[in-house]
């Protein structure tokens, strides 16, 4: 994988190491025409000559060489390593800026001081179509996310369509790549990978390392779904009975098919089905339904259905129903009014 360690390790090889070189060579001449000078000439002296003879200035000299041969046999070694050392050092920093590498690298070490800084995150491993729907959705409801992407084409792609949502090229599989996504204090990890070996893998080890992060992944068939759920996934969803359920809704249901885009493509109301939990003690907690006041939260909020502590979905509650501590509201509204009544109910969203 290729992360900040590797780029400034990759700007110590192409750039410090002609560096030294130079250095080495500046500091031969300085001692060496020092001893040449001799006491009536100072370091200063010495530094002078180092530096018009590595630049090949033809300013005065302030060590006289002329009656010394092997002053100039010195000189001439000096100038042809020197000048070889200059002419390499300015190559490689001149190519490095050209190619890009070095604002790469700085880039992505901005990057990775911003994902440092993430909290209640989701990390979204694979940034083909289905990672960048997702992506969308997150952006879109004021989600941070992290995406990882393995190739580095579809990486650039994905950077361009969202700016604003850190990218790593990496291996999702590798616990290092995982960790400086910030998997410690993630919220969430949607796996989007079209092999379902890799997602396989991928749930695993980010059950391992975020336990209490809620594990979402891609699968290809209802036997992948299966054995991703036994492997630590909350939830797997397979894209081709999605896909056909979307298709048989369009053929019995199209108006409601049409409501639904209509809701999630609504740049102005930017309507979502969300959930609220209410935990014990918060200002909802033992409030009936018609206490609840949602039009305070923001312009049509409405409450649809209510998942009781025991795990019972109770749809369009009636008023007197009391809503109690660890109950989940299901409501439909804009993200704000959404994140206005979470607050109220004790928690904050995902």
């Amino acid at each position: 994988m290729r992360n900040v360690r590797d780029d400034f390790g990759t700007i110590g090889r192409r750039i410090l190491s002609p560096v030294a070189v130079l250095f080495v060579v500046y500091l031969v001449g300085v001692v060496g025409y020092k001893w040449i000078g001799g006491a009536k000439h100072s370091w200063l002296d010495a530094l002078y000559m180092t530096t018009i003879t590595l630049t090949t200035t033809g300013y005065r000299e302030v060590i006289d060489i002329t009656e010394h041969p092997a002053a100039m046999i010195f000189t001439i070694v000096l100038l042809l390593f020197g000048a070889t050392a200059v002419v390499m050092t300015g190559s490689m920093i001149t190519a490095y800026v050209v190619e890009g590498d070095l604002t790469a690298g700085f880039r992505r070490r901005r990057m990775q001081k911003r994902i440092d800084a993430m909290r209640a995150h989701t990390i979204v491993c694979g940034a083909g179509q289905t990672g960048s729907a997702v992506v969308r959705e997150l952006a879109r409801t004021a989600r941070p996310a992290v995406a990882i992407e393995s190739s580095a084409e579809r990486a650039a792609v994905f950077e361009r369509q969202f700016p604003d949502v850190p990218v790593m090229v990496g291996d999702c599989t590798d616990d290092e790549v995982l960790t400086q996504a910030g998997i410690a204090y993630a919220s969430g990890v949607v796996v989007c990978t079209d092999d379902d070996k890799v997602a396989l893998v991928t749930t695993v080890l980010a059950r391992q390392m975020a336990p209490k992060a809620r594990l979402v992944a891609r699968a290809t068939d209802e036997r992948a779904a299966a054995r991703l759920r036994q492997s630590g996934a909350d939830a797997a969803v397979s894209t081709g009975n999605i896909g056909g359920m979307r298709m048989a809704s369009e053929l019995l249901r199209p108006k409601v098919v049409t409501f639904l885009d209509q809701m999630l493509r609504d740049e102005n109301r930017n309507l979502r089905i969300e959930e609220v939990l209410v935990e014990q003690g918060s200002m909802l907690d033992a409030c009936p339904v018609e206490a609840l006041r949602l039009h305070e939260y923001g312009t049509g909020l409405l409450l649809l259905a209510m998942r009781t502590r025991e795990g019972d979905y109770l749809f369009n509650p009636p008023a007197a129903t009391a809503v109690k501590g660890g109950c989940h509201l299901i409501v439909m509204g804009d993200p704000a009014s959404v994140t206005r009544l979470q607050d109220a109910g004790g928690t904050s969203p995902a």
